[in-house]
């Protein structure tokens, strides 16, 4: 074998490994937060960089269709895609992703979360996205939520549990210390809020997880005992049609105090509605439900679709190819009362025919768009 193709072999073989040690790594930071998420979907928070102490040993995804069916992470999560972090993402400079199904238990519900963390080179803060995926052959009625268990400067135990009511912010500290984290339900109003004091095996009870997810009350503080605290946060239900999904939105922020953490939350709602790039296009009152072509069309690579709805409910605007399959999900919340405008952009998809498709709870319509590259 010639030297130079035996150089350029291994220069090949270290370019390969390097780059992917770069991008299976499970975490990234910028010098104010840091952020790592396991395969089986667990999210730790760390302030400054992932080398100092932990502030969330665990916040994870909840999903709940009865006192029997409660998806958790310590009793069914199984890692499903590997974890991974994102080169060159679309909406902020750090992207990580994974997903996690049931096959650790093969109980129900039988759902993939997919999850997206989003990070940028400044700020004390992160959004989250969980795309819940319904793998049932039915429809369910899925109350989703996620689970935190604090760690504060390293430390479990006597950390505080606040519900800040003006900003919708959950906030977790300890007396004394000089850190606080923030969780922010983003997508959808927060409708149950429980504080309960750790205990072994408190996660392995499903009728226990489903009445805190379901309680639809709003602890509004709790100082937790020596073992710590766990919270447990959801929306309403949502009805997920068989192979269909659902997306939550979660904010997560740092501080020194409690101000701090409140400011870097605003700014992560801020990079929350510009990832999904929702514009209320006018105050006047729709009278009726419109979903409008999508223009421009044909279109390389974002086009705008523009929608209206006459009352408050919960929207969901999805894209599918020409075989039926879900490729984006641009929007999945409740909406006021309005005329709305989000872009669509579709610079990892191939050229073809797509669909857009809005639904609500009164109404459904689709309608089709060529992407020509």
């Amino acid at each position: 074998m010639n030297k130079f193709f035996t150089s350029s072999f291994l220069i090949t073989v270290i370019f390969i490994f390097l780059v992917t040690e770069v991008y299976s790594q499970n975490f990234f930071e910028n010098g104010e937060i840091g952020v790592s998420l396991s395969g089986a979907g667990r999210v730790r928070i760390y302030k400054d960089s992932t080398n100092a102490p932990r502030q969330i040993e665990r916040s994870s995804i909840l999903v709940g269709t009865g006192p029997n069916s409660v998806f958790g992470y310590n009793q069914d999560a199984n890692n499903d895609d590997p974890v991974t972090l994102i080169p060159n993402p679309q909406f902020s400079d750090f992207e990580l992703y994974g997903s996690a199904n049931n096959s650790w238990s093969s109980l129900p519900p039988d759902v993939l979360n997919k999850i997206n963390i989003y990070g940028w080179l400044t700020g004390g803060y992160i959004v989250a996205k969980f795309n819940i995926i319904n793998r049932e052959q039915t429809n369910i009625n899925a109350v989703i939520g996620m689970e935190i268990i604090a760690r504060i400067n390293g430390s479990y135990g006597l950390e505080s549990i606040k519900w800040l009511s003006q900003e919708k912010t959950i906030s977790i500290y300890r007396e004394g210390d000089s850190s606080f984290v923030g969780y922010k339900l983003l997508s959808s109003p927060l409708t149950s809020l429980s504080i309960i004091d750790w205990y072994s095996g408190y996660d392995t009870v499903d009728p226990d997880l489903w009445g805190w997810l379901t309680s639809n009350t709003i602890d509004t503080l709790f100082d937790s005992g020596g073992d710590g605290a766990v919270t447990i946060f959801s929306q309403d239900a949502v009805n997920i049609a068989a192979g269909d999904s659902s997306e939550i939105w979660v904010g997560i922020s740092v501080g020194d105090d409690e101000s701090e953490m409140i400011s870097n939350m605003v700014i992560a709602e801020a990079k929350y509605n510009l990832i999904t790039n929702i514009d209320e296009n006018s105050t006047a009152v729709p009278s009726a439900y419109e979903l409008k072509q999508n223009y421009p069309n044909p279109f390389n690579p974002s086009t705008k679709i523009q929608f209206a709805v006459p009352q408050t409910e919960f929207v969901s605007l999805k894209i599918y190819d020409v075989l039926g399959n879900e490729v984006s999900t641009l929007m999945h919340q409740e909406l006021s009362t309005g005329s709305y405008e989000i872009q669509f952009n579709a610079r990892l998809l191939s050229s073809g025919v797509y669909f857009y498709q809005l639904i609500t709870g009164n109404y459904s319509e689709t309608k089709k768009m060529n992407l020509i590259k």
